[in-house]
């Protein structure tokens, strides 16, 4: 049972670092000029290169913080803080650290979309590669643990390309007030998972009993 409770926390912090409905308005501008199967073959593309990102440092991400020697309370305190950000411009619907191309982009060239800016950094962005990173760096490192991490990566990921894949149909079918309301409450549970993140560094370093 503690295995399936894991798993379920890392697809529910995955989910709400990923937010496939916050992705929606910046696909939708990026492949606007696009036609469907041009960006069908985008988003598929930023998928996996999304996936490869997340993957490579989910497998050396502990070696880094080893290389540099990071303490797993300085991590979870670090980690803290990005989520917090992250909460706070959800929850005050200020718009993500994420770029979009100007416009014009000639269809030779779409291609580099699904690298930049879908792949990195709307879906694989700094705070997944650090819940990536705290998710295998956190306690002893067993094959069971990076199983889930895949599993829950790759769930997470199909989420975010059928969202995007339907991302118009569903504004439509929840509308503007449906995904403000849902953004404020995924805004919330990550500002509870960032202190909880901090407060459990500072017990790490000693700091707190």
């Amino acid at each position: 049972m503690s295995y399936i409770n894991e798993f379920l926390r890392m697809c529910l912090t995955f989910i709400i670092i990923m937010d496939p409905l916050g992705n929606i308005p910046a696909f939708c501008s990026v492949t606007g000029g696009l036609d469907d199967r041009m960006r069908l073959g985008i988003l598929r593309k930023a998928i996996l290169v999304a996936a490869f990102v997340l993957i490579v440092f989910g497998i050396f991400g502990r070696f880094l913080l080893s290389f540099f020697g990071i303490t797993p309370g300085a991590f979870y305190i670090s980690g803290g803080i990005l989520f917090f950000t992250i909460s706070y411009e959800m929850i005050q619907s200020k718009p993500r650290s994420r770029s979009t191309p100007a416009s014009g982009t000639e269809p030779q060239d779409s291609m580099m979309l699904a690298v930049f800016p879908l792949a990195i950094p709307m879906i694989a962005g700094p705070g997944m590669i650090t819940t990536v990173i705290f998710t295998m760096a956190n306690g002893v490192f067993s094959f069971v643990r990076a199983a889930m991490l895949l599993a829950a990566l790759a769930f997470c990921l199909a989420i975010q390309y059928f969202v995007m894949k339907f991302g118009a149909m569903l504004v439509r079918r929840i509308g503007t007030t449906g995904m403000f309301v849902l953004e404020k409450i995924m805004g919330l549970i990550l500002a509870a998972l960032s202190i909880q993140l901090i407060y459990d560094g500072l017990v790490k370093l000693g700091i707190l009993g």
